[in-house]
């Protein structure tokens, strides 16, 4: 049976100065590294023959600076005007709340409880002044379910972004939801409601300067 979603094209971020720290970011925000600029030039070039083909199109772009800057990158390799990336509050980062700017191992040592709650229902457990998988799940299935259905649509944003919605898209469980482990290059194309992961060949890497595929996040 045909999905009654449109055509996506999902894309997650460049690597950042808080990625290579292994600190949660959510709502906050730190610039993309120069081992993240080489990224998304490499994932700009992996997708430019298949965004070409799409026909027609919609742009859309999380608000937050690192998304932002991504597109840039990619609406310059693809000789996309910049202006046609539509900033979508939807796609904007789970909230971590008090959990922000920590690593995990920060998290296991200064908050145990709270990191115990979120262990024992990872699922519906928001950290103080954060939001609940489930709520960032409903945010992203209100947003795909408001899509013109006959465009496809191109989306840069964020790890728990793109997880949400690519788990509200396929019908995945909460078992493999929470088992997704993207690279930072990996870029998603989700049809029919099946995704597929397009990787981006180490030669390429290689030929833009780039040091990794990059990392991905726990949680």
């Amino acid at each position: 049976m045909k999905s009654s979603h449109p055509s996506l094209l999902a894309i997650r971020h460049g690597e950042t100065q808080w990625n290579v720290a292994g600190r949660l970011q959510g709502r906050q925000d730190t610039p993309l590294t120069a081992n993240g600029l080489r990224q998304v030039l490499a994932v700009g070039l992996r997708l430019a023959e298949k965004v070409h083909a799409l026909g027609d199109v919609r742009f859309w772009v999380s608000p937050q600076p690192r998304a932002r800057q991504t597109a840039s990158i990619l609406s310059d390799t693809w000789g996309v005007r910049f202006d046609r990336f539509i900033p979508e509050p939807a796609l904007v980062e789970r909230a971590y709340g008090e959990w922000e700017g920590l690593s995990l191992p920060e998290i296991q040592q200064n908050l145990p409880e709270q990191h115990a709650a979120n262990a024992g229902d990872p699922w519906a457990y928001a950290m103080p002044g954060g939001e609940s998988r489930r709520d960032l799940a409903d945010r992203l299935a209100a947003w795909l379910e408001s899509l013109e259905k006959d465009a496809t649509h191109v989306v840069v944003a964020h790890s728990g972004t793109l997880r949400a919605l690519r788990g509200y898209y396929t019908g995945a469980s909460l078992e493999t939801m929470l088992a997704y482990r993207e690279p930072q290059t990996a870029a998603f194309w989700l049809e029919d409601g099946k995704e597929t992961q397009l990787d981006v060949l180490p030669s390429m890497l290689r030929a833009v300067g780039c040091e990794s595929e990059g990392r991905t996040v726990w949680i």
